[in-house]
């Protein structure tokens, strides 16, 4: 029993630190530092959410560990929390052709994704307002009205 306790606790330690990088974009810098970030970058990273609390909580901590150290200098910033059931393996290749064969040795589990970007610690800058609308595209409509211009009548047809 003495030997099993330490490894006991070793195993839940190390289950406790699951947290998976789904995708990564470190931030870049410019070519002159007067230029400062090019790109912020982000990512997005996901854990499981079964087990015990404190257990699924040391596995969000080890996942917000992740994103500072992707973000290095910059703050991430969490933009969307999802739970979703996820496959523990990804299908790929070969795998797909096992599914066919049955599906008994993947296991489903839930998983909180957290979708996060690099932003700088005092915040990103507010653009102009006439700088947004060209940005996304959408077209501002005026509420004055002006006169329409005068329409010659029509003659009647002889």
């Amino acid at each position: 029993m003495r030997r099993a306790a330490p490894l006991l606790a070793v195993a839940l330690a190390l289950s406790a630190c699951v947290a998976v990088t789904v995708s990564r974009r470190p931030p870049r810098k410019g070519p002159v530092a007067a230029v400062g970030y090019v790109e912020y970058g982000g990512g997005e990273i996901r854990y499981s959410a079964e087990g015990w609390g404190p257990v699924v909580a040391s596995r969000r901590r080890t996942a917000l560990a992740l994103m500072r150290r992707n973000c290095g200098e910059l703050k991430p910033d969490i933009e969307k929390e999802f739970e979703r059931t996820d496959a523990d393996a990804v299908y790929e290749g070969e795998d797909v052709e096992s599914l066919a064969k049955g599906v008994s040795h993947y296991v489903l589990e839930r998983y909180v994704h957290l979708v996060y970007c690099c932003v700088p610690p005092g915040g990103l800058p507010k653009p102009a307002p006439a700088a947004v609308a060209a940005s996304t595209g959408t077209v501002v409509i005026s509420t004055t009205t002006l006169p329409l211009p005068a329409v010659p009548a029509k003659e009647p047809a002889k």
